[in-house]
């Protein structure tokens, strides 16, 4: 009986323990998986910044290029290779002035293959108009002919007829002279009224026949003057710019090979990037300072299109100009997007590209910890913090590429 009990006593015991290790594993398991990841880093390896409070300045700083204010783009009307350049880039040029030759033998043969078909269509219908021409001359021959056989007949019939009524002349010439005025009346008659009707029809073939002969000598100067397109001459009075042929090189129809600077004035273009797509717009004022003087621009025209990361905006002096610009010229700009407020800042560092704003180390004597924050706006030197800082606070801005798998870091010095 005794042995029994001590059995089970054994036996209680050993379930008590199993719980108890199961337990310990629990709280040990426990222990290890809310332990926040650290990692040791070097003071000298680290950049950290202070946060403040102060005149949160929304700008951006842009370099733009001074550009004509108006251009007229150089245009290849017909494609082929270029035989000739008689101009050079940055060169004045006067309207009309060459500036390139190209040469296509397959389009100059079938420009000859058609002035010679349109040419030959001219030489027919000219043809078909002299016959027309020709057949009125000999009618109206026969006109004039039948009106005089006619006036013949009738003083041949006057005469007969006096010479019978005074009983002096024969019965058988009056008679046959009359025979002869009514035939050739009669004849009068039908080559009048052929003559009305052949020349009305004659007309109008005429009149078809001129038109056509005249639209065949548009097309055939359109044609002649289509061959002229060979030369690339230039659109408008300028500078000629970003013109890079070379001899030899192959040109397609309607490619454009540059531009005239109508040097009407400048404009100003600067490559912005897309961040601030729908941040800008017409009518955003900024400053650009040359030679320790500043000037007021404008943004006058947002070209959406994103290249490269980038877009374009042009700019216009407001009032006054600087003075000595020359295309090509390059300056920074300041462009004003909204008015200064008092925020909470931090100093831009490359910390942003790993964690995009979206949390940072926060320094506290020889640790850092990790923190959720929310940044609003930007400029060339700060973000503005909209919420999980205070000033005073001190937060780590450089790289984190080695330390974003982390929560905590001990700084060693």
């Amino acid at each position: 009986m005794d042995t029994k009990i001590v059995k089970k006593k054994s036996k209680l015991k050993f379930v008590v323990g199993g719980f108890g290790l199961i337990a310990v594993l629990a709280l040990s398991g426990a222990y290890i998986t809310n332990q926040k990841k650290t990692y040791n880093v070097s003071a000298e390896d680290i950049q950290v910044d202070l946060v403040t409070r102060g005149n949160f300045e929304d700008m951006l700083m842009v370099n733009a290029q001074t550009q004509s204010l108006n251009s007229s783009l150089v245009n290849v009307l017909e494609g082929g290779a270029v035989k000739e350049i008689f101009a050079e880039d940055g060169q004045m040029l006067t309207k009309g002035q060459p500036i390139a030759r190209v040469y296509n033998p397959n389009t100059e043969f079938n420009y000859m293959n058609q002035e010679t078909g349109i040419m030959q269509q001219i030489s027919q219908m000219r043809s078909t108009l002299l016959e027309l021409k020709n057949q009125e001359l000999a009618q109206d021959k026969e006109l004039l002919q039948s009106q005089n056989d006619y006036n013949t007949a009738l003083q041949s019939f006057n005469l007969q007829k006096r010479l019978y009524d005074a009983e002096i002349g024969k019965k058988t010439d009056y008679d046959i002279s009359m025979q002869n005025l009514t035939y050739q009346k009669q004849r009068k008659s039908i080559v009048e009224k052929g003559f009305s009707n052949e020349k009305n029809s004659r007309n109008t073939q005429m009149s078809a026949i001129n038109r056509s002969i005249g639209q065949m000598e548009k097309s055939l100067q359109i044609l002649r003057s289509n061959k002229n397109n060979f030369l690339i001459t230039a659109p408008a009075s300028g500078r000629l710019s970003s013109f890079t042929i070379s001899v030899g090189q192959n040109l397609t129809s309607g490619q454009s090979i540059g531009k005239i600077d109508l040097m009407d004035g400048y404009k100003l273009v600067a490559k912005v990037d897309e961040y601030y797509i729908n941040k800008l717009q017409n009518g955003i004022k900024g400053i650009l300072d040359n030679d320790s003087k500043p000037y007021q621009v404008i943004i006058t025209k947002i070209l959406p299109e994103v290249k490269d990361g980038q877009f374009l905006a042009e700019l216009n002096f407001i009032d006054k100009k600087s003075e000595n610009l020359k295309i090509g010229m390059t300056f920074g700009v300041k462009l004003k997007l909204s008015a200064d407020t008092q925020s909470m800042m931090i100093p831009k560092g490359n910390f942003y590209k790993d964690t995009n704003g979206k949390w940072i180390f926060v320094v506290k004597g020889n640790k850092a910890e990790k923190r959720t924050i929310s940044l609003g706006r930007e400029n060339p030197l700060y973000y503005e913090v909209t919420s999980g800082l205070k000033a005073g606070e001190t937060v780590i801005t450089s790289d984190y590429s080695d330390l974003k798998k982390y929560e905590i870091l001990t700084i060693k010095k």
